[in-house]
């Protein structure tokens, strides 16, 4: 059996050693003292148990053998290596329940090991100077994985839910035991695949540790399963290279790994290099889905050229990917050949305006440890760093013989990207046909397939994704992986399930579902200004977050599951979120993945969209002061071109990070509470405020402002001129007082409010028809912003 073959039924075994654990808990494990003895731990047992039965008749020995070496993770047979890699796999992903122990007494007293649930990773996050976090009161539901937010949300349990921990668990164990009973096992990576993504679904929200039986501990139950099962399962499979094999006997620290990752350059420059030329909307959205898919292309084509399976992806989205393997001789020269043949299909399809930089650190087992690991990820960090500035030095002789494959002739450049050459008499370059094409599928989009041969959008050599819709029947080949997307009930549907943020508008036509360009986004819009809103929000802190939050409980399994959960709810959950009624084909998701989320919507649906966003983020990660976003708002036509609307809205957004967890509108920076009081005030003020009789007066009000605004203050002469065009305008003392509300705070002293220019703005936007092209609308977008 070829070494690949061999580290994939590793894997697999890696991935089910631990599912005893979930037998355990549900109460339907029984072990006899001498099988506790040969394995030395009763869960190892029910695991060892479960997939004998399970194997049965459906494999051979020697892979029998490599599935169930998983269960000797606690007490090899001596000389066993398969069983001794397990081991040490199992002890290298674990290390971090030795240095944090739950409080409270070794015996649980009211509360058993049945009913403690995961807690959230995210309430573990503490960054010092910023804030602590002491929430360990919120944890997850026992539920199969889906994106509604009464599942992706942890929360404080209750006694009486507490009390159903068993019955929950033996759902979940039965549901599961019903799914690994259709796996055939004859292939080995569509086995991996499928069972990968199975106890993704079902193991996510399980702690992977809480009791220790035989030692008496309580183990801090903040890393699922799930999580714990996936990064054992690449650890043991990258144990088996020549070099590991021999130092298996020697130990923890004689075995040797490879940290890698893959930083994507260019993805914003990219991404918005389109002009406004019909059908932007469609290349658009296929564009930020070719980009959102990219690290699992590249990801997977690593691994598959270095002869590993999937399950060694730790990471893939947000721009990035990380993976890990086994260390061996000349496996950095193998690195470096792979890096120049991704920047030689590269810098051929997209000039150099789209890169990828690869960094890699060797590190061994003990210093995958909580005690060092953190250190070293910080040097494969700087690493990657130092490589940016050496982009595409593989390929720079060749640079130019790349770039212009297609020679001086019969070509022009195209009219989208304004980058690539088109065919004389092509409407688009073959890039941006692809991106439309895709773009069109999406909104009906129900699965996709990555393949390292064919694809929609393929990188020759390396790999592509195809978008199949629904009523459609996908064509995989072999080696193919099909993805049921945004949805997790795929287990007789496909081999797994992905997530892609993409929402967007759309439009029946002629039997076909279209989506909407940004001017037909407006054409809804009753009353106001028709301004398509640009706005951008990422995590604040993200690079301390990573590098310093988890402090001493940092470790490979605790990041790779806070990676999984932010990408999880920007990914995954944004569009449940969008599917709210009053958002619902109102707003265009042009990216959201990882950390971070860009949209377009009508300004005052996005305005209460970002709010939105940011109120479920706050719950989503337990109120956890660590956890803040920051927002940039940017306001203009429909017809605007999105590059510049996503430069001026990353502007916007860099004004709101000077002072974190707050969103800017027109240079203003407000924090989010404020921003949320602000909108409450000016709903109050439009229902007791006439304010289409009185447009001229607030617009007079606004310019008055403006003129006595100098150096961010408001002179006192002011004061006069309101209330004088206030008394002489307005005669109901309530519509008085509710215009000097707005205007003046009485609780300090009638100072002119901070916002009071900013809502003046938004009063007058709500209330102007697109039709009243007037020099008060150029002033409010163009002077006052």
């Amino acid at each position: 059996m070829e070494k690949a073959e061999v580290r994939t039924w590793l894997a697999v075994g890696g991935l089910l050693h631990d599912i005893g654990k979930l037998i355990d808990r549900s109460g339907e494990g029984r072990a006899e003292e001498e099988e506790k003895r040969q394995f030395g731990y009763a869960h190892a047992v029910y695991s060892y148990k479960f997939l004998k039965e399970l194997l049965e008749g459906k494999v051979s020995k020697e892979v029998e053998e490599l599935i169930l070496s998983g269960s000797y993770h606690h007490r090899p047979e001596p000389g066993n290596l398969y069983h001794l890699a397990q081991q040490i796999a199992d002890h290298c992903a674990s290390s971090e329940r030795s240095k944090r122990e739950d409080e409270g007494p070794a015996v649980y007293g009211s509360q058993s090991r049945e009913e403690k649930r995961l807690k959230s990773i995210l309430a573990l996050v503490s960054l010092e100077g910023y804030c602590q976090s002491g929430l360990d009161q919120y944890e997850y539901q026992l539920k199969p994985l889906d994106l509604k937010k009464e599942t992706l949300f942890p929360e404080e349990i209750t006694e009486e839910k507490k009390a159903k921990g068993r019955q929950e668990y033996k759902e979940l164990f039965e549901n599961l035991k019903r799914q690994l009973q259709k796996l055939d096992f004859r292939e080995p990576e569509k086995t991996l695949t499928k069972l990968y993504y199975l106890l993704y679904k079902y193991l996510w929200c399980v702690p992977a540790s809480t009791y220790d039986k035989e030692r008496g501990t309580k183990h801090y139950a903040d890393i699922s399963l799930f999580d714990h099962l996936r990064v054992v399962g690449a650890l043991v499979s990258g144990l088996w290279t020549d070099y590991n094999i021999q130092r298996l006997k020697d130990g923890q620290e004689a075995v040797e790994f490879l940290l890698v990752e893959g930083d994507i350059t260019g993805i914003q420059r990219f991404l918005y290099q389109l002009s406004n030329t019909k059908g932007v909307g469609k290349r658009l959205r296929g564009k930020s889905f070719f980009l959102s898919v990219l690290p699992v292309i590249l990801g997977r084509f690593f691994l598959r050229e270095l002869g590993y399976p999937m399950v060694n992806l730790l990471y893939a989205g947000g721009g990035k990917f990380q993976f890990v393997t086994g260390y061996e001789e000349g496996v950095e020269q193998k690195l470096d050949e792979l890096q120049r043949r991704v920047d030689e299909v590269l810098v051929k399809e997209f000039g150099g305006h789209l890169g990828v930089v690869l960094g890699w650190l060797k590190v061994n087992g003990r210093e995958l440890g909580v005690d060092i690991l953190g250190e070293k990820i910080h040097e494969l960090y700087d690493e990657t760093g130092r490589k940016k500035f050496q982009k595409f030095s593989s390929v720079l002789e060749n640079f130019d013989r790349l770039v212009n494959y297609l020679g001086p002739d019969n070509y022009e450049m195209c009219p989208s990207c304004q980058v690539s050459l088109k065919p004389e008499g092509e409407e688009f370059c073959k890039w941006c046909e692809l991106f439309q094409e895709v773009g069109e599928k999406i909104p009906r989009a129900e699965y996709v397939v990555f393949s390292s041969e064919i694809g929609d959008l393929y990188l020759e050599g390396i790999g592509g994704v195809s978008v199949y819709a629904k009523g459609q029947i996908p064509y995989t080949l072999p080696g193919d992986t099909l993805l049921l997307l945004n949805r997790t009930d795929f287990e007789d549907k496909a081999d797994g399930f992905f997530f892609l943020a993409n929402t967007v508008p759309t439009k029946e036509e002629e039997g076909k579902i279209l989506v909407k360009d940004f001017e037909e986004m407006l054409e809804e819009e009753e009353e106001g200004y028709k301004l398509l809103a640009f706005v951008k929000m990422d995590v604040d802190n993200l690079g301390l977050i990573f590098s310093q939050g988890l402090r001493e409980d940092y470790s490979i399994s605790r990041v790779a599951t806070l990676s999984r959960s932010l990408d999880l709810f920007f990914s995954g959950y944004i569009n449940t979120l969008l599917q709210k009624e009053e958002f619902k084909n109102k707003v265009y998701v042009v990216y959201s993945g990882g950390d971070d989320v860009f949209f377009c919507a009508p300004w005052e649906i996005a305005l209460k969209v970002a709010k939105e966003i940011e109120k479920d983020f706050t719950e989503y990660t337990c109120y956890n002061k660590c956890f803040t976003l920051s927002a940039g708002v940017f306001f203009q036509k429909p017809t605007y071109p999105i590059r510049f609307g996503a430069d001026k809205a990353e502007d916007e957004k860099d004004i709101a990070k000077a002072d974190k967890n707050s969103i800017s509108l027109w240079g203003q920076s407000l924090s989010w509470d404020k921003f949320r009081s602000a909108l409450e005030r000016l709903n109050e003020f439009m229902e007791n405020f006439d304010v289409h009789s009185h447009r001229t007066l607030l617009y007079r009000i606004y310019t008055l402002l403006r003129t006595y605004k100098k150096d961010g203050k408001i002179s006192l002469r002011f004061y006069p001129m309101f209330y004088y065009q206030l008394y002489r305008n307005i005669k109901g003392e309530e519509e008085q007082k509710e215009l000097e509300k707005l205007i003046l705070d009485p609780k300090n002293d009638y100072n002119i409010r901070d916002d009071a220019e900013l809502l003046l703005k938004l009063v007058l936007m709500k209330t102007r028809g697109v039709s009243e092209r007037t020099k008060e609308k150029s002033y409010i977008l163009n002077k006052g912003g």
